[in-house]
């Protein structure tokens, strides 16, 4: 037998590649990656995600949108009705008052105070209208209406002069009207001075209390000032009661009454 020489070498090693169906010389090999596709060649498959390193912080928590889910809510209104003495309204009271002891009340009541915080304040009033002076005055809470302070005249001596100045909500004092000799509709228990001193009465160059000259323009609105069909008139009014600040003359823009004198 003839040696064979390259190029029947060559020859056969063509013929055997067919014959076994291996590709041909210089084909790059196959190999599998994560998803299963040969390399080289494009996948139709999804192509795989590395997993997340161990040391990859994990998501935010979840935040409430609502902008007051860690508001703090306000304090509820609360009230209370209580009986009255002659010796707790020395200063206010007398024998000869056109009511009894026994018919007054002293309503405690929640309201907003000129810092921006709940206070507790006591009114005098008559004890047919406590109910009625509640529910007022839970609307002026709602409504974040501020009130300075809120203490039966007796602290103040009976004064309604200082008591005015102090800007106090009160109400019962048995006196005259301003100016008169009749008895006011405060010595009945059925009237309301609120924030005197920022609703001053006004009777042509007289202003009462005189600290309160600067609040005779009712164009301003400071805080606790009361203005013509406001939350205050409202509570007042849907209870029956009138405001002063509608009167001709004088205007006394503190004073609420059931009689609306």
């Amino acid at each position: 037998m003839r040696a064979r020489g390259p190029l029947s070498a060559a020859i056969i090693g063509l013929g055997l590649a067919v014959l076994c169906g291996c590709e041909g010389a210089g084909a790059p090999p196959t190999t599998t990656g994560l998803s299963g596709a040969r390399s080289g060649a494009p996948s139709d498959g999804p192509t795989a995600v590395p997993p997340a390193s161990a040391t990859s912080p994990p998501p935010p928590p979840a935040t409430s949108a609502s902008p007051t889910a860690s508001a703090p809510l306000p304090p509820p209104f609360r009230s209370a009705i209580k009986a009255v003495t002659a010796e707790g309204l020395s200063a206010s009271w007398r024998p000869g008052c056109p009511v009894p002891v026994e018919g007054l009340r002293a309503v405690e009541v929640t309201f907003w105070g000129f810092d921006g915080t709940a206070h507790t304040g006591v009114l005098v009033v008559e004890a047919a209208v406590a109910q009625d002076v509640t529910a007022i005055m839970s609307d002026l809470y709602g409504a974040r209406f501020p009130i300075e302070r809120m203490e039966p005249v007796d602290l103040y001596g009976g004064d309604d002069d200082a008591s005015m100045a102090a800007n106090n909500t009160s109400a019962f004092n048995c006196r005259a009207v301003t100016g008169g000799s009749s008895w006011s509709e405060h010595s009945y228990g059925r009237a309301i001075d609120v924030n005197p001193l920022v609703n001053p009465y006004v009777a042509g160059a007289v202003v009462l209390p005189t600290a309160g000259t600067a609040y005779a323009d009712r164009a301003q609105d400071a805080p606790g000032m009361i203005h013509a069909g406001d939350d205050v008139v409202r509570a007042f009014a849907a209870r029956g009661w009138s405001w002063g600040g509608t009167w001709a003359s004088p205007r006394d823009y503190q004073h609420f009454s059931l009689s609306g004198r």
